[in-house]
């Protein structure tokens, strides 16, 4: 410890012991004064210089601005003689005599304002005299030349330039030898600083070098481990300072050293509650395969004792629950590439739940791997959701069967009965057959994939002809198209577009293009339907004269959930008609696209003609 008796005066000059005897001066003195003295020499530099700073800069500005007015009125004069003189050359002297002395009058004002030169003003007088008389002349009698005028008065004007630039020229050798000057005191006044400042350094760091390198040597036999050290009196008040907060920094360290277990211990205990905390099941493994923490949860689920599970190989707990042997499998699958997570169904706390099991490698940046946790989320609440979702689907495709077999069977029988029918009437009776029929068969698709008899509707592939699908689909919208009159117009190519496909679902397609169609067409609006045979596929265009799309609409339309509202026009039911129509033409190995612009939309399907390897549809 740093004995009792010496004391540091925070702010003074001199370090005094118990029995009072002064010390050297501090550093910050000697540095203080040194710089003081530095200070006060620039300052008195300065003092000095300033004025003939001063008077560097007047000269400076008489030299390249009063000068410099003077020898541009002249030029400005002279161009405005030289106006006039080409002007009564040219016989249009009255069109340009009164704007030119109007210039000429207004820079010999300037020039009169601006005198600097001994015998300017009288030069200045006589210019003016001369362009009077010679404007005066030519006012009287625009026809008579005056060329000995006109070069007389030039040559004033050459005298005003002469006179100035010679001005300019004193003044430049005035502004040169006061610069010279001033140059060599500065270049005196900073050498005599230089001086100064290699004295004081030399002197500082005689001063410094020698306490600093024993204090230096002591430094280095500090030890973290052991007892720690401490440094005794120092020669300078500076040092004794530093020396003073080193030997607190070897307590505080000491005091340190006592605490860091505790705060290891503390963050330990904070970093498990917050795991326990989750209510995903976590199992950390360390890079040897060990179990390094578990928490409450992931020991419920797998079905193992905590403290037998800790320190032990994951792949070898002690127990042998079904569930740590399922979840051990799975563990096993997921080292394989590509692998990342699994679900896995385990039966916990009375009723069935569904987990993913996910490995995520504990890792910092790019470091070494620290282990891996895994982690069993409780995903059980989604997949009831699915399930209420598929009971509804369910529910709805069985209530609908009853009341479709109804409509179809009302229409059979009003079919049935046509002799009291007229043509237009049998039509729409052969119509709500066709929906009902279609309805129906997309209600038993619903239901079978409620039940789980399949992923997705799948697509069928039978010999179908294209064209009378395309024209019953459309027949089946003319009622629609004659109450908001809209002409609908259905161009077949050929009559016999024949294609393997299902013709259930392509009748989806036909019938959800010329929907969209219908709704975004206005009264008075026209929409064509065409279908023909290109590069071995058929080809379906449905072209509206509606609003046209958006073009930040465009890029998204085929996804699900898409809708766009144009003004004064009603939106779709929910944004999927077209992302199952693009299903569909895919899962035949087909494509569709658009084109939009103001006039109108066409969307265009492309179907292969011959056997395709098509894709389930989805709906």
């Amino acid at each position: 410890m740093i004995p009792a008796q010496n004391v540091v005066i925070a702010g003074g000059a001199e370090i005094a012991d118990a029995g009072g005897n002064m010390q050297a001066p501090s550093l910050s003195n000697r540095i203080r004064n040194g710089t003081l003295l530095m200070l006060a020499i620039a300052l008195v530099l300065g003092i000095l210089a300033l004025p003939k700073v001063y008077l560097l800069g007047s000269a400076i500005r008489t030299t390249l601005y009063r000068n410099y007015i003077s020898i541009e009125a002249a030029q400005h004069m002279n161009a405005a003689l030289t106006a006039v003189q080409l002007a009564q050359r040219d016989g249009t002297l009255n069109q340009v005599l009164a704007g030119n002395r109007r210039e000429f009058m207004y820079w010999i004002g300037v020039e009169l304002n601006d005198i600097t030169e001994v015998g300017e003003a009288e030069l200045a007088h006589d210019i003016e005299w001369r362009g009077r008389a010679l404007f005066d002349g030519l006012a009287a009698d625009p026809q008579k030349r005056r060329d000995r005028d006109f070069t007389a008065l030039r040559g004033r004007l050459d005298d005003l330039v002469r006179m100035n630039k010679q001005a300019m020229f004193r003044a430049d050798s005035r502004a040169s030898v006061l610069s010279k000057r001033l140059a060599y005191e500065y270049a005196a006044g900073l050498a005599l600083l230089f001086l100064i400042g290699i004295a004081l350094s030399w002197t500082l760091a005689f001063t410094i070098s020698k306490p600093l390198a024993e204090l230096t040597d002591r430094l280095r036999s500090f030890s973290l481990r052991g007892p720690s050290l401490r440094l005794g009196p120092q020669p300078i008040a500076e040092l004794q300072a530093v020396a003073q907060e080193f030997n607190r920094m070897a307590e505080r360290l000491e005091e340190f050293d006592k605490l860091n277990v505790d705060r290891l211990i503390y963050e330990k205990s904070k970093t498990e509650a917050i795991i326990e905390s989750l209510e995903d099941g976590i199992v950390m493994v360390d890079p040897r395969g060990i179990v390094a923490h578990i928490n409450e949860l992931a020991c419920i689920i797998l079905g193992v004792e905590r403290e037998a599970a800790l320190g032990s190989p994951f792949d070898d707990l002690d127990s042998s629950h079904p569930h740590y042997l399922r979840v051990r499998a799975a563990v096993a699958g997921m080292r394989e590439p590509g692998a990342r997570q699994v679900e896995i169904e385990l039966h916990v706390r009375g009723r069935d739940h569904t987990y993913v099991l996910k490995s995520a490698p504990l890792r910092q940046d790019h470091g070494p791997s620290f282990g891996t946790i895994l982690i069993l989320q409780d995903i059980t609440y989604l997949r009831d959701k699915d399930r209420a979702r598929a009971n509804l689907v369910a529910t709805l495709s069985h209530e609908l069967k009853t009341p479709l077999t109804s409509l179809a069977l009302a229409a059979e029988l009003l079919e049935r009965s046509g002799g009291n029918l007229d043509s237009r009437q049998r039509e729409w009776v052969a119509t709500i057959r066709e929906e009902a029929g279609r309805m129906r068969l997309l209600a038993d698709s619903l239901l079978g994939v409620a039940h789980g008899e399949a992923a997705a509707i799948a697509v069928r592939r039978v010999e179908l002809n294209f064209s009378d699908l395309v024209s019953s689909v459309v027949r089946s919208f003319g009622i629609q198209a004659e109450q908001k009159q809209v002409s609908l117009r259905c161009e077949i190519a050929a009559p016999d577009l024949h294609l393997r496909g299902d013709p259930i679902k392509l009748s989806w397609v036909v019938s959800n293009l010329v929907g969209n169609a219908l709704r975004y067409t206005p009264a008075g609006g026209t929409i064509s339907v065409c279908a023909q045979r290109c590069d071995g596929a058929v080809r379906l265009a449905v072209r509206d004269s509606g609003p046209g799309i958006a073009p930040q609409i465009r890029d998204h339309l085929f996804e699900r959930f898409a809708q766009w509202n144009p003004n004064g026009f009603e939106a779709g039911a929910g944004g999927l008609g077209l992302a199952i129509v693009k299903d569909i033409v895919e899962g035949h190995g087909g494509r569709i696209f658009v084109d939009s612009s103001a006039a109108g939309s066409e969307f265009t399907v492309e179907l292969p003609v011959g056997p395709c390897d098509g894709q389930a549809a989805h709906s």
